[in-house]
């Protein structure tokens, strides 16, 4: 009786871990692979998929002549499935693109060696390179996360005249304002409402320059300044996102 116990307990766990990977599998799929397929090469690979790896088998047979035909129905003739033509053709271009290896023919079909989205090189980029990109697509103006994203990166302080800032007197403000202008942190600032209302509209270094000269700013400050301006613009002055 325990042993049956047993027996099921690790059926149990093994389908979860299924459960899991398979999760992960079709998501990396969507996500990363389907993109670069059309529409018969994505049919072709997930009927692969859910008859070798999915079912544990790192190598299949399969016969196309008949299995093309619950696959797919084809687009130049409607309610027809694909041609055997096609289907070859298809998986030679799978093979081209790095989603299979096909191993050779034998009397059942055609043998394949699948890969998974996260086994063909180059397909998902590592985290640090996602991190990188979507960091760069973020809108650090419009959605109010981000604002205090950029808040938070200067410390809380006017990034022209050094000014403590609180929620209620200061704005995230364009460096170089729109159009020419976009929502990247390296385009944004927090500053306070007396430097957002003397800026307007002016060049930033011509902004800091005046602020120098009518002395808000000491040759120190505006030369620090200058350099917060030159890491801005090279994206070194990132926020921190989780």
């Amino acid at each position: 009786m325990r042993a049956v116990y047993a027996l099921e307990k690790s059926k149990v766990r093994n389908y979860i871990w299924v459960a899991m990977d398979a999760k992960i599998i079709v998501e990396e799929f969507q996500d990363y692979l389907a993109p670069r397929l059309d529409t018969y090469e994505q049919s072709i690979y997930l009927y692969i998929l859910r008859h070798g790896r999915l079912q544990g088998k790192a190598e299949i047979t399969i016969g196309f002549k008949s299995a093309r035909k619950k696959m797919a129905l084809g687009i130049g003739e409607k309610g027809k499935p694909m041609s055997e033509g096609t289907c070859y053709e298809k998986l030679r271009s799978l093979e081209s693109k790095g989603c299979l290896r096909i191993i050779g023919t034998e009397r059942e079909g055609t043998k394949i060696q699948l890969c998974l989205p996260s086994e063909i090189e180059g397909l998902i980029p590592s985290e640090e390179v996602a991190a990188v990109l979507s960091l760069e697509e973020m809108d650090f103006f419009d959605i109010s996360e981000n604002r205090v994203l950029i808040l938070e990166r200067e410390r809380r302080k006017c990034f022209y005249c050094f000014r403590a800032l609180d929620p209620s007197n200061h704005v995230i403000e364009h460096v170089t304002s729109r159009p020419a202008g976009n929502n990247s942190y390296r385009n944004v600032v927090a500053a306070c409402l007396g430097c957002n209302n003397k800026k307007g509209n002016s060049l930033v270094d011509d902004f800091l320059r005046g602020l120098y000269r009518t002395g808000y700013l000491s040759e120190r400050d505006f030369e620090c300044r200058l350099e917060a301006l030159r890491l801005l613009r090279d994206g070194e002055l990132k926020p921190k996102i989780s």
